[in-house]
């Protein structure tokens, strides 16, 4: 195993609560080492390495993988972690909360990667990393028949991960066993009635919010030049004011699909930004990226390099993601802020199409649509439903991959009143099936109702919160998720932590009071 200074200065223990622990801190410091160089090459691949690359880079992340792996199950760990363990239940008080929460997330990783034999999450990892690519040609050539046979290559290898992880954690579906990789706390029955408690509140909320747009005038488009540069420099004093630290990381271009990566001391921000493009677009992906980023920034110094020193997974990421992107950077208090700024920038000055009461209604137009990258914020719900439906059915068997356009047209016309024109604007729209992000889909939902109650919980906490909008001061939002959140690691569970910081269970009241404010009263 590998060894440095830095990992030897965050590894001081004063006393070890049992014999063989700071080994197994070094084991899995080391492994956090090998996780931060392979996030590396996959944000360099999609940004800046040449196209005839590919083939190196995928071979380079491959052989990382394998040493993840090996290094992770090896008879050494797995000893090791029995033997812990077994101390640890015959002599708990000699273990203090983080210590015992790192120990239980090493015994989390080490399970998931000891479910599956090496070639299963080999394949798994490259997938991952080749997909978003596959999937980009597949959109610009409006092809089908080749993303029909990467998906269905895909889905195979899925189906047999699925199989091991629900022997190995007895869950009562194979979708459930790759769903708890995302949402531990949540099974596929349990979301088949949050949004089955959803649906039809929702789509009386739709009603009422259509009806109320025809009797309004309707939003002005932007108009102007809206330079690549120009964007760049708006969304780098976005990203400032949120507090995100440039000396630990960067914002640059994505070529195929804004993402997140890297390090706690080395933070990649990738948006899509093209020239003339409407700002608000890439200022939408620097809000929701830049959440992220501040994450990574702010986990627990003293625990950077051990698993419960990391985030606290999706549906978290999710949420703060919305928070700051979906919710409070669609507020009219943000575009009060946003809009002098951008009349500043893109040279733009009593331009009507600027002022803050036209971008806020710009963000909240409810369209009918079959693409949810064009949707607005109330109706990608549905479009989520859609996808969980056929994920769900199609991981546990009960469809095909040649059934997907189909049932796709199916559960549009249900959900979204409308089917899609052609596969670009139907099952193409979605990445996950060719990286195999299978169970991730309702996180969608589940982070989008977090982030409203921990909205609800900001206005308690922090005076005169909209107007701290209206100035810009994202700081006091931010210092308020670094302490209750970021601070937290892994030391507890995702939902854990939201009844801590909300002071109530999960439930969907917030979220449906938060649409029908921005929809149909305007308040907030």
């Amino acid at each position: 195993m590998t060894d440095t200074n830095n990992n030897n200065a965050q590894l001081k223990t004063v006393t070890e609560p049992a014999a063989g622990y700071n080994d197994l801190k070094f084991y899995f410091s080391n492994l956090n080492t090998m996780f931060s160089i392979r996030n590396t090459l996959a944000i360099d691949m999609m940004t800046a390495m040449p196209t005839g690359s590919l083939k190196r880079r995928m071979n380079d992340i491959s052989s990382i993988t394998k040493r993840i792996y090996a290094e992770t199950i090896t008879p050494t760990v797995s000893n090791l972690l029995d033997k812990v363990e077994g101390e640890a239940e015959s002599n708990p008080d000699k273990w203090n909360d983080w210590d015992k929460a790192n120990l239980d997330e090493m015994r989390r990783i080490h399970s998931h990667l000891a479910a599956l034999p090496p070639d299963l999450y080999i394949a798994s990892v490259q997938i991952a990393n080749e997909g978003r690519k596959v999937h980009n040609l597949a959109v610009q050539k409006n092809d089908w028949a080749s993303a029909q046979a990467y998906i269905e290559k895909v889905v195979t290898l899925y189906r047999k991960i699925a199989k091991l992880k629900q022997e190995k954690f007895k869950t009562s579906s194979a979708y459930r066993a790759l769903l708890i990789g995302y949402a531990s706390d949540v099974s596929d029955r349990q979301m088949d009635e949050l949004y089955d408690s959803l649906l039809e509140p929702l789509k009386e909320l739709y009603a009422k919010a259509v009806e109320k747009q025809k009797k309004e005038e309707k939003a002005q488009e932007l108009d102007g030049d809206f330079s690549k540069a120009d964007q760049m420099w708006l969304n780098r004093t976005v990203l400032e004011i949120m507090g995100f630290d440039f000396e630990r990381g960067g914002l640059f271009v994505s070529n195929i699909s804004p993402m997140t990566g890297g390090n706690p001391e080395d933070v990649r921000i990738l948006v899509r930004c093209g020239d003339n493009t409407s700002f608000l677009d890439s200022l939408q992906d620097t809000l929701y990226q830049g959440a992220r980023g501040l994450y990574y920034q702010n986990l627990p110094e003293d625990w950077i390099t051990q698993p419960v020193g990391q985030d606290q997974g999706a549906i978290m990421l999710n949420s703060l993601s919305q928070l700051y992107e979906t919710i409070i950077g669609s507020t009219p208090q943000f575009f009060d802020f946003i809009s002098v700024r951008a009349e500043g920038v893109f040279r733009q000055f009593k331009n009507k199409s600027f002022e803050p009461e036209n971008l806020y209604k710009l963000k909240k137009v409810i369209t009918q649509t079959t693409n949810r990258n064009e949707a607005d914020e109330l109706s990608k719900i549905f479009h989520d439903i859609l996808r969980y439906r056929i994920e769900r059915d199609l991981i546990n068997g009960d469809i095909e991959v040649a059934d997907i356009p189909a049932r796709w047209n199916k559960e549009s016309a249900e959900l979204l009143g409308a089917e899609p024109k052609d596969v670009t604007s139907g099952p193409l729209q979605n990445p996950d099936w060719f990286t195999g992000r299978f169970g991730f889909i309702p996180t969608n939902t589940l982070s989008h109702i977090i982030a409203a109650q921990i909205h609800e919980t900001l206005y308690d906490k922090i005076d005169d919160l909209p107007a701290q909008i209206q100035k810009g001061n994202l700081s006091v939002v931010g210092d308020w998720v670094k302490e209750n959140i970021h601070a937290v690691g892994r030391k507890k569970e995702t939902f854990e932590t939201v009844k801590e910081v909300t002071g109530r269970e999960l439930d969907t009241s917030a979220l449906l009071k938060h649409l029908e404010r921005r929809y149909l009263s305007d308040k907030r």
